[in-house]
């Protein structure tokens, strides 16, 4: 009595907080509405309400949510907005998808992608490549489904797109979760999730993640390791009441408790997901619910199990899939035969046998299309890393000639410079040679073919200021008959050994630079000492 009144409690509750997000959401979608429905507002105004209202309401109110889209399609269409006409397309396409209208579903994925390649839009293509490839998986047709996540894989690489990376990654995982390979498949999930921890948030795709990787545990009969993924993955869900993905937690979740025994916590999982498959409308959900509840019933309640399993067959469609056929004909016959009732419980036998050896048969065929599917996969994946091998070598054989090229240039360059500096220091000191050979032959006095020491030569004063038509001071005058003993002196030496300063010593050079215009730049000293040679050897002419 104590348990059903305690389930009966939390059966309350959820409605309550079921009551409290539908009334925000109508709340909210009646003023968003208001915004998008007024045509005096900007269009970019009306397209945010739109999709506003969609991240609000495609996990709560799904078929009105489609409403809206339809809305935004029109809107889209007669502003000839082709970016707003792809999103709308592309997100019924998802609602359709998670209704499990797939039909529906790739007609607006397929117009979504005409949409995008008229965008000439990478990322958009890769996404409605993605979403295709989902559809592919619930047509079982894995082959494709492979190829789309491949093809959608590499573009968001090439892009260096690491959430969409990360999308592909978990879908190529939930490949082979599908196949049975459970250990390539958690690899594949542990990618994409050290990809998606370098964001430093969890949403929506991480909680997937958790999700794929519970089921992945739960299939390897690992029910605790189950529990915990599947439980972290459904607090993230919870903080946007995203129902499609909490409804399929709760499913797992209340099969893993009930494989653990625990009966209590089973039943309040089950009955959380009816609640919900029963507010979205998900017909296979509902029935899924409910065979999972009447199981629970079983351990504790044969009569009432067999009560929900007898009202469940009556109303079972034709179109239900087998794996519920047969757990509900499983289920029958245990409790026929836990009650002694043997013909029905051999007749619900017979039944169980026929859909389990049919799933059987589709297995066993299903294992050579796997194989094919992984053999295949596994090709595109050697191609894969073959061209990338070989563009990396090209690259690096790139890379080595441009950087062979810019050595031979570097090296020719430097070479030209030395070439040019070495010259020119050849020539200068060529000049310079000449200039000091002109002084010593001035000096000598040979062009009178006299000999004098060269180191008595004495310059004269006097007609080197009548030359220049000034006085030189003492400063310059002593400055010059050093140049004379020296005409390759430093201005340092110069005023260390006239114990004056080297500004002092450079002012006397650029006055005389000046009396006796020299405008040699490289060797003025050498030209000035030339000149005053040269004046003190010419004869005074009288005027």
């Amino acid at each position: 009595m104590t348990r059903v009144k305690t389930i009966k409690n939390k059966t309350i509750l959820l409605l309550f907080l079921i009551i409290i997000n539908t009334s925000y959401a109508q709340v909210s979608g009646d003023s968003l509405r208001l915004i998008w429905e007024n045509e005096n507002q900007l269009d970019s105004i009306r397209f945010n309400a739109l999709e506003e209202y969609y991240e609000i309401n495609n996990q709560i109110k799904p078929d009105s949510t489609l409403t809206s889209l339809n809305y935004h399609f029109e809107l889209a269409n007669e502003k000839n907005a082709t970016l707003q006409l792809y999103r709308a397309t592309k997100r019924k396409g998802n609602i359709h998808r998670l209704k499990g209208n797939y039909d529906i579903a790739m007609e607006a994925y397929t117009e979504a992608e005409s949409l995008a390649k008229r965008l000439n839009d990478a990322i958009l293509q890769a996404k409605i490549m993605g979403n295709m490839g989902n559809v592919f998986i619930y047509r079982q047709d894995y082959k494709q489904a492979t190829e789309h996540f491949s093809k959608a894989l590499k573009l968001y690489q090439d892009l260096n797109n690491s959430d969409g990376e990360s999308h592909m990654l978990t879908s190529l995982g939930s490949v082979f979760l599908i196949l049975n390979n459970y250990d390539l498949a958690l690899e594949y999930y542990e990618k994409s999730l050290s990809t998606l921890n370098k964001r430093g948030f969890e949403d929506r795709s991480t909680a997937i993640i958790f999700i794929n990787m519970g089921w992945t545990n739960f299939e390897k009969e690992l029910y605790q390791d189950a529990k915990t993924y599947y439980e972290k993955g459904l607090k993230i869900l919870q903080v946007k009441n995203e129902k499609f993905f909490i409804a399929d937690c709760y499913s797992v979740l209340a099969r893993i408790h009930l494989k653990l025994n625990q009966l209590e916590k089973a039943n309040d999982y089950a009955n959380k997901n009816l609640a919900l498959n029963k507010e979205l409308d998900i017909k296979s959900g509902i029935i899924n619910a409910e065979i999972t509840i009447a199981k629970i019933y079983f351990e504790t309640d044969v009569d009432e199990a067999l009560k929900r399993g007898k009202s469940i067959l009556v109303n079972l469609p034709a179109d239900t899939f087998k794996e519920f056929k047969r757990d509900l004909y499983e289920l029958l016959y245990k409790c026929y035969k836990s009650q002694n009732k043997y013909d029905l419980s051999l007749k619900m036998y017979e039944n169980y046998t026929v859909y389990n050896d049919s799933i059987q048969q589709e297995k066993n065929n299903f294992a050579v299309v796997s194989e094919a599917v992984k053999n295949d996969f596994e090709l595109k994946v050697y191609e894969n890393k073959l061209e990338n091998e070989n563009e990396k070598t090209a690259l690096k054989v790139s890379q080595r000639k441009r950087t062979f090229a810019i050595t031979i240039a570097s090296t020719l360059l430097i070479f030209c410079v030395v070439f040019y500096f070495r010259s020119k220091m050849k020539k200068d000191q060529a000049k310079r040679d000449v200039l000091l050979d002109e002084i010593e032959k001035l000096k000598n006095n040979a062009d009178k073919g006299l000999i004098v020491d060269s180191n008595k030569f004495e310059l004269v004063r006097e007609k080197i200021e009548h030359s220049i038509n000034r006085n030189l001071n003492e400063t310059d005058w002593k400055v010059l008959n050093m140049l004379l003993d020296d005409p390759v002196i430093t201005n340092k030496e110069i005023a260390e050994k006239a114990f004056m300063s080297v500004d002092g010593i450079g002012s006397s050079l650029r006055r005389m630079y000046e009396y006796f215009e020299i405008k040699e730049s490289k060797y003025k000293k050498i030209s000035l000492l030339l000149e005053a040679i040269k004046t003190s050897n010419a004869p005074i002419v009288s005027v």
